[in-house]
Formats: structure tokens, C-alpha cells, sequence
């Protein structure tokens, strides 16, 4: 008996899950955030997250980009021994798409970086960014910061289907 009802069991519930489809975002690609990296001479263990939503539009479920984080910012002011510290310097930051087999950078028009083009930093304080052709650059500020800042990068719903994402920092 204990057999029988096994077998009907795993039958049962073997059919169940496979009874339906469910189709998300128009069949269009759904990337989130796999290929994810960072490039800065000012800290060499900054996280990057982008965070996706979805939004029911026409009756259809879309992912869209909502806010990539920065965290594990080293915000002291660079050291003359090792280099690190990223306060006073700009960030520059780029989303890649690849489309078949060619891959280029999201515009400012695209990415629907919102206005007034501010970065939010824990605490509730804001700094000015940028977006100018592909890249968003903000700074780091030389005081203020403490602990590990969390800056976020809002967008209004920008695309989810991006390859990845480059940091770059820079001198002004």
C-alpha cells in the first residue's frame, strides 16, 4: 500500500508542476545582473547591485531597472603609501548591453537616469550626478561620510537587459 501510494503521489504532483506556462516581459531577455563588474584605481573591494522591478504595463508583466547600489566604498582620502581611498574622486559609471554579438554602452536618454540626476547616500543626504552620452559620474564627497555609505543610483524605469555594468574612478 505504502508503494502504491508513493507512486501515486510522485505522479500526482510530478504532472501538477508542469501543468501551466508562465510567460514574463513579452518573451524579451530578462538579465539580472550576472556579469556585474567594477574597475577603480581608489579601492579594490567595492560592491556593486542592481536592483530590478517588475511592472504590469498594457496588461504585461516588465522588468525594469530600478536603482544599482554602491557599497564598500573606501571614502578616505587617498593614501600616499597604497593609493586607496576613493573621497574627491569621480566615479564613472556605464551599463553594457550586448545584442547579437555586438556590445555597447546604454545612452543617458535610455537608462532614464531620474532628475534631478541625484545620487542618494545612507542618512538621506544627496549628491549631483551627471549623464552625459553613456556615462553617469558623481563624486565622492571629502566629508561627511561615515561607516560604509550606501549610494544609490535611481533610474525610472530603465532596462533590465543589460550585460554589465562598469566603475571607473577618476580625478576631477
Amino acid at each position: 500500500m505504502i508503494i502504491v501510494g508513493l507512486v501515486a503521489s510522485l505522479f500526482g504532483v510530478g504532472t501538477a508542476f508542469a501543468s501551466s506556462t508562465i510567460q514574463i516581459n513579452d518573451n524579451a531577455p530578462i538579465a539580472l545582473g550576472q556579469g556585474v563588474t567594477a574597475v577603480t584605481a581608489c579601492d579594490s573591494s567595492i560592491s556593486i547591485t542592481p536592483r530590478t522591478m517588475m511592472k504590469v504595463v498594457a496588461g504585461k508583466p516588465s522588468f525594469y531597472l530600478e536603482t544599482i547600489t554602491v557599497t564598500n566604498i573606501d571614502t578616505s582620502t587617498a593614501s600616499t603609501e597604497t593609493g586607496l581611498g576613493c573621497a574627491g574622486k569621480y566615479f564613472d559609471l556605464q551599463i553594457f548591453r550586448t545584442n547579437e554579438g555586438s556590445t555597447s554602452a546604454y545612452d543617458c536618454s535610455t537608462l532614464k537616469h531620474t532628475s534631478p540626476n541625484l545620487v542618494t547616500v545612507t542618512g538621506g543626504a544627496s549628491i549631483t550626478s551627471s549623464c552625459t552620452g553613456t556615462t553617469i559620474s558623481f563624486l565622492i564627497p571629502t566629508s561627511g561620510l561615515s561607516g560604509n555609505p550606501i549610494f544609490s543610483i535611481p533610474f525610472a524605469d530603465g532596462p533590465a537587459d543589460f550585460s554589465y555594468i562598469t566603475l571607473v574612478s577618476r580625478d576631477a
